[in-house]
């Protein structure tokens, strides 16, 4: 009667017989994945619940309603209520290479678990050896022999987890595979987010271009008037250059904004997966979009399950804590069973007679007994990678929860700065009406009428930026709380349904190469 206990995964002699008699063991410890951080809250101080309203500010003046511990629709960017911009994210989804990338990728990673997994079955072979040979009667006294053998069998071998290293390894590559796919939703995202950002952006730009040339042909206007005037010696010429050097400084800016909107249309036909002398862009205009009313922002403990930046970190961690187990197993005997099944003869006729029957059985089992700490050093190695990850992970979720933070704040003060920006707008504008008419009638000077026109134009050229910038990070805030779509085979979305039909097989993405939105 053996009196003392054999424990699993013990060192010694008789738990390593045990094992070999026994279902495997498993040496991955225990996986702690940081918790989530304890808050209800994004941002410090008050929760806001909605922004400002501007008057007389279009769409982009509208109330924005944050809805807490809701989830974003899968195809956010339909709340803009543009077909151009749905149009886009369409092409991009179709056609751009980064998800082409991003998709071959996950499939190498599916393919590659496969492959790990073939070690769970049996490996079997079938070898077939005809040979013809003649001998020498010289190498044994006796006359020269010619003769056929002909060997066939089937041959079998396999590598029982008794220490649960092939499970492992599979954990692993399980864990590679899913942070693949989690790297496709990324891919996905970003691209959804960038391609609307892009897009919002050039149809700023087309209103800053339209603003701009609107303040040419108004100071190319007043240049006319003060022509006339310094022709009848009403004006100096100092009042006459003044004026031509303001028109000729506002001129001066338009190959600049015309070069942004070049690069800018570049970014998105990239973004689309074209080259910029291939596509058609449509004409976006910044006046045509809606802002989004309710902007649904999920709860913090729910961020670390939406985001896929997240989702991938944690199953790195997975992956590396499968390999501490790897390391661990590698420390215990490796066994192999091998058998061979067949048949051998020197004649066809009789190949499968039962005096032909030829078989084998064998076991093999090897350890490592000395290695200079080689093994051991590796399992503290994939501690440390661990530990490492941990890290990593947890300053991800970090950068998370800062983003969203970042982008409510912005969205919250993008409204404030909009008010100012209208009211500066407003009163510049009557400023300037009103000293062009006291100008006309000789009640001011040209120097006051000069300083009420850089107000003015200076005042409509914020207005379009602060209008373009609502938009701008309200799609940031979509992006951030981890709101987007992807193909259903990548893995389910925790956000809300779509209210629009459902998009196709997809492949393809490309990041943005001017303003860019990360999870």
């Amino acid at each position: 009667m053996i009196r003392n206990s054999v424990k699993i995964c013990s060192v010694t002699l008789p738990a390593a017989l045990v094992l070999l008699l026994t279902a495997g063991c498993s040496f991955e410890p225990p996986l702690h994945v940081p918790k989530p951080p304890k808050t209800n809250t994004y941002t410090a101080g008050p929760q806001i619940n909605h922004t400002v309203g501007v008057a007389k500010a279009g769409e982009a003046g509208k109330v924005q309603q944050f809805a807490y511990g809701k989830a974003a629709m899968a195809d956010w960017w339909h709340l803009f209520g543009s077909k151009k911009i749905n149009r886009l994210v369409r092409q991009a989804v179709q056609q751009s290479p980064t998800l082409q990338t991003a998709e071959a990728t996950l499939a190498e990673a599916h393919e590659n678990l496969l492959s790990v997994q073939g070690v769970f079955w049996p490996r079997i072979g079938l070898d077939l050896n005809p040979q013809r040979q003649r001998q020498s009667g010289a190498a044994f006294g006796g006359p020269t022999r010619t003769f056929s053998l002909y060997t066939g069998q089937v041959q079998v071998s396999y590598t029982p987890d008794f220490f649960g290293l092939n499970r492992l390894v599979s954990n692993a590559a399980k864990a590679q595979e899913q942070i693949q796919r989690n790297n496709v939703q990324e891919a996905y995202l970003t691209l959804e987010g960038n391609t609307v950002a892009a897009a919002i952006e050039l149809a700023s730009l087309n209103e800053q271009v339209r603003v701009r040339q609107a303040l040419i042909t108004s100071q190319q206007h007043i240049l006319d008037i003060i022509k006339s005037q310094y022709k009848l010696g009403a004006v100096t010429y100092l009042a006459l250059v003044n004026q031509e050097s303001t028109l000729a400084s506002t001129q001066s800016q338009m190959p600049v904004l015309r070069q942004s909107l070049a690069l800018e249309r570049h970014a998105l036909a990239t973004l689309v997966g074209r080259i910029p002398s291939q596509v058609s862009l449509p004409d976006l205009n910044l006046g045509s979009l809606k802002l989004p009313r309710t902007l649904p922002v999920s709860l913090p403990s729910s961020l670390v399950r939406q985001r896929p930046d997240i989702r991938s970190a944690e199953a790195q961690l997975v992956a590396l804590n499968a390999q501490i187990g790897e390391a661990v197993a590698k420390m215990y005997p490796l066994v192999q069973i091998t058998g061979d099944l067949g048949f051998e003869n020197g004649n066809l006729s009789h190949f499968f007679d039962a005096s032909s029957l030829i078989w084998t059985l064998a076991a093999n089992a090897t350890v490592t007994l000395f290695d200079g700490g080689t093994l051991r050093a590796n399992k503290r190695a994939a501690q440390d990678a661990l530990k490492a990850q941990i890290g990593v992970y947890q300053q991800i979720v970090l950068n998370a929860f800062q983003q969203v933070a970042d982008a409510l704040r912005a969205v919250q003060h993008d409204a404030q700065t909009l008010a100012y920006d209208q009211a500066a707008y407003h009163a510049a504008r009557q400023s300037y009406q009103l000293a062009n008419y006291q100008y006309k009638d000789g009640a001011i000077d040209y120097i006051t009428l000069l300083n009420s026109q850089t107000q003015y134009d200076t005042s409509r050229l914020a207005l379009v930026s602060a209008k373009a910038q609502r938009y701008v990070d309200t799609a940031a805030l979509f992006v951030a709380l981890g709101g987007g779509w992807w193909p259903s085979q990548y893995g389910p979305t925790t956000t809300a349904p779509s209210t629009t039909q459902p998009h196709h097989k997809t492949s393809n993405t490309k990041p943005a190469t001017g303003r860019t939105l990360h999870p």
